[in-house]
């Protein structure tokens, strides 16, 4: 009987070459350290922002997983990214951007999407990856919902 357990985010077969190798290695050469950071940070920002339209969880655990690879590789590499040049640059508010990627999430869930890409903007990757570790945790949980609270 076929394997049903399929991990799109640590293990896509999809990715993988018969000969063994995944895609993501041959990337990472390729790219060098700075440019595979910056194939990061645009699959973070990617995955971040098509969530709730596209595969909900599982974009945040590839979200995620980027992340984590780029604490793994971060080296002192420049690339913050600041919020007032972006606006100006794109002609919208962050505020308006931010909304509509969080607009079928409830408010405590997108203030914390809001902090998770402040945090990457300003190279915090450490402490937005612990945002979104608690993200996808919670995910899912409305916050109203008493069936979480065990009684006791």
């Amino acid at each position: 009987m076929e394997n049903k357990n399929i991990d799109n985010v640590n293990n896509p077969n999809h990715y993988k070459l018969g000969c063994g190798i995944e895609s993501i290695e041959i990337i990472k050469k390729v790219l060098g350290t700075q440019g595979f950071v910056g194939f990061c940070l645009g699959n973070i920002l990617k995955y971040l922002i098509r969530a709730e339209k596209k595969n909900k969880l599982e974009d945040y655990k590839k979200a995620a997983k980027y992340l984590e690879w780029i604490i793994e590789r971060d080296n002192g590499i420049e690339h913050h990214i600041n919020i007032k040049e972006m606006e100006e640059e794109l002609g919208v508010t962050w505020n308006k951007i931010i909304s509509e990627i969080a607009k079928d999430l409830n408010v405590d869930d997108a203030v914390e999407l809001d902090a998770i890409f402040r945090n990457i903007f300003d190279k915090n990757y450490e402490i937005a990856r612990e945002i979104l570790d608690d993200f996808i945790k919670e995910y899912g949980v409305d916050s109203n919902d008493w069936r979480r609270y065990k009684i006791l």
